[in-house]
């Protein structure tokens, strides 16, 4: 019984590692991840990464930003968000400086995710006004 436990218990921890690293549901087209802009910091270490993430039939409108070293693929599993929204445009980011962010939120976003540090990254937000 206990050998039992025990390869149940390794098993499953090899599934979750996977399933934590590899994303597994794009590549067998369950999800689509487009990325609609890169933009690096001004030292070329790190780039913001806005992407979309459409799991299903009918793709909702969000936006996710993520940070990703450059030189090194975005995976939507590995780069995890630190900003989600909800029914609204993309976010328009901009860096101000090598360890600072700032991000201008469309006006009828919904914030589902926000974090103003990300490791050394200071994010700040500014909300945009109507039509801006």
């Amino acid at each position: 019984m206990a050998a039992i436990a025990v390869t149940m218990a390794a098993l499953f921890a090899i599934v979750a590692y996977v399933d934590s690293t590899y994303d597994w549901e794009s590549a067998i087209g369950l999800c689509h991840v487009p990325v609609t802009s890169v933009t690096p910091n001004p030292n070329a270490k790190l780039s913001a990464v806005v992407f979309e993430v459409y799991c299903g039939p009918l793709p909702p409108l969000n936006a996710h930003v993520a940070l990703v070293p450059n030189g090194r693929t975005f995976s939507r599993k590995r780069d995890v968000d630190f900003l989600v929204l909800a029914g609204s445009d993309s976010p328009k980011v901009q860096w101000t400086g090598e360890s600072t962010l700032d991000i201008r939120l469309p006006a009828l976003a919904k914030v589902i995710k926000r974090e103003t540090q990300v490791g050394h990254v200071t994010v700040t937000y500014t909300e945009a006004l109507w039509g801006e």
